[in-house]
C-alpha cells in the first residue's frame, strides 16, 4: 500500500513539473500574440510559427496516460485542440476566416498513437468526457468563438478554468444577449444542443453563470454566427 502510494505521488510530482515545462513555451506565445480582450495577432505570430509548432510537438511526445487524472486528460486534449487550431490559421494566413480553408475540421493536425487526428476528431474525443463547460474553452478562430485562454489548461486548475471560460462566454454581449425582452444564446447551444443536455439542464447552466435573462417560458433563439477571424490589429 505504502509503495503505490508513494508510485503515485511520484508520478504525479513528475506530471506537474513536465506540464509546467511544456506549457511554458505556449503561455509565452499567448502572452504576447493574444490580446486581453481575445483578439489575435496572426500576423506577427505567423513569423514565429515554428515555436507553435515546437509545443505540439512536445504534446505529441507526452500523450496522456494511464494514471493521468480525468481532469489532467481534458486539459491536454483542450490544449491540443486549441494549438492545432491556431496552426493550422497560421499554416494558411493570410485568410479572412477559417471557412476559406477547404474542409478545415477535417485537416488531419495532430499524430496520437501514430495516427493522425482532425480537429474533429480531437473535439469527439473531448465530448466523450460529457462536460459542456469544455465546449467554451475550445478556441475556433472566430469573431463567434469562445476566446483563446492566454493561459495553458492545466489539471489542477482546470475546474475553475473552465467555470471562468464559461462565464466569460455567457455574459458577453457579443456572443450571448441574456436581456429579459430578447433573450438570444450563441449558435453554439445549438449545434451542441446534445451536448447540453435537456432544457432544464440548459437553462440550470445558462443561470449558473451569469446569463439570467432566461426562465422556464423563455423561447430559445439564437444569433447569427460570425465566422471572421478575431484579428488583432497593434
Amino acid at each position: 500500500m505504502l509503495y503505490r502510494t508513494f508510485t503515485l505521488l511520484f508520478f504525479g510530482v513528475n506530471l506537474v513539473l513536465a506540464q509546467r515545462n511544456i506549457h511554458e513555451r505556449w503561455e509565452v506565445q499567448l502572452d504576447q500574440y493574444v490580446a486581453p480582450t481575445g483578439e489575435i495577432n496572426y500576423h506577427d505570430w505567423k513569423k514565429e510559427e515554428h515555436s507553435l509548432y515546437s509545443y505540439i510537438q512536445a504534446l505529441q511526445n507526452h500523450p496522456p496516460q494511464p494514471y493521468w487524472s480525468k481532469s489532467n486528460h481534458k486539459a491536454y486534449w483542450i490544449n491540443v485542440y486549441n494549438a492545432t487550431t491556431i496552426a493550422l490559421i497560421l499554416k494558411h494566413y493570410p485568410l479572412q476566416s477559417i471557412n476559406e480553408i477547404n474542409t478545415p475540421w477535417k485537416a488531419k493536425v495532430f499524430i496520437w498513437e501514430k495516427r493522425p487526428l482532425s480537429l474533429k476528431a480531437i473535439e469527439d474525443i473531448l465530448r466523450q468526457f460529457n462536460d459542456p463547460l469544455i465546449l467554451f474553452a475550445l478556441h475556433r478562430a472566430t469573431v463567434s468563438g469562445p476566446l483563446l485562454s492566454k493561459k495553458a489548461y492545466r489539471g489542477n486548475t482546470l475546474e475553475h478554468q473552465l467555470q471562468s471560460a464559461a462565464t466569460i462566454f455567457l455574459n458577453d454581449p457579443n456572443q450571448n444577449q441574456c436581456q429579459e425582452d430578447t433573450p438570444r444564446l450563441s449558435r453554439i447551444f445549438l449545434w451542441f444542443i446534445k451536448d447540453f443536455g435537456s432544457f432544464e439542464k440548459k437553462l440550470t447552466l445558462i443561470q449558473k453563470y451569469g446569463c439570467t435573462g432566461f426562465n422556464k417560458k423563455t423561447k430559445l433563439q439564437y444569433l447569427p454566427f460570425d465566422w471572421r477571424l478575431n484579428v488583432w490589429q497593434r
